[in-house]
């Protein structure tokens, strides 16, 4: 698929995906199915949790999903109910996450189920929300009333893409992650500052989505642990 297909996959739809929703409600298949992957990644855990709810969010909780998407799908919790050093239960958390997701390809409906354990404290950019465990809305979702500049966001993926190969290119060569860190922190704030200023339609925010679903992201944590594992290794 050509970069200008991949970002026309992007543009809003005027409906819910109908392969979880019905009449703005989760399918009660669908809903089951999650609830039961959520409490087996509870129980992975292997640790007393108080949950507090386990919520649906990201694209497929409202009009913006593409065949790239994910489904969210948060645990709500409270790190001070587990320990009261909070940033040691969130590396805890943190690191369980990533085994899990990196080990399981666990997927409803041929759609990939992400698990992410969220501090209840924790504010969320994204315009719909949905309570699994209470199968009602918490923030729903409102259809977008603009598109975004397609030949801007053209412009800026082939830029990041010549970018993102030049910076592996260099890393390579001098055997240093800086210049792959500071991309990565620059597609990062682009992102952040258009979801600040315009929601989840904004320009930044398709750059950075059609440049995951390219690989173009992954490249670059590859590249930079590559590094960091040849420089530790003798």
């Amino acid at each position: 698929m050509s970069i200008s297909s991949k970002i026309k996959s992007h543009l809003p739809h005027d409906e819910l995906s109908v392969k979880l929703w019905e009449e703005e409600k989760l399918k009660p298949i669908i809903r089951e199915q999650l609830l039961e992957i959520a409490n087996s990644f509870i129980d992975y855990l292997g640790i007393d949790v108080d949950v507090i709810d386990i919520t649906m969010t990201g694209s497929y909780a409202n009009y913006n999903y593409t065949k790239y998407s994910d489904i969210d799908l948060h645990i709500i919790l409270d790190p001070k109910s587990i320990n009261k050093d909070v940033d040691l239960v969130e590396e805890f958390l943190k690191a369980k996450r990533q085994f899990w997701n990196e080990r399981h390809d666990i997927r409803v409906q041929n759609i990939e189920v992400e698990l992410y354990a969220q501090d209840v404290n924790e504010e969320h950019a994204s315009s719909g929300v949905y309570s699994v465990k209470n199968d009602e809305w918490i923030e729903q979702p409102k259809k977008f009333k603009t598109d975004f500049d397609q030949r801007f966001v053209l412009k800026k993926v082939k830029y990041f893409k010549k970018k993102i190969d030049m910076e592996i290119e260099e890393a390579k060569t001098n055997k240093d992650i800086s210049g792959l860190e500071k991309i990565i922190k620059k597609i990062r704030d682009m992102r952040q500052s258009g979801l600040e200023k315009s929601g989840e339609m904004a320009d930044e925010n398709i750059i950075y989505k059609v440049l995951r679903a390219d690989g173009e992201i992954q490249k670059l944590y590859d590249m930079k642990d590559n590094i960091f594992d040849i420089d530790l290794s003798l």
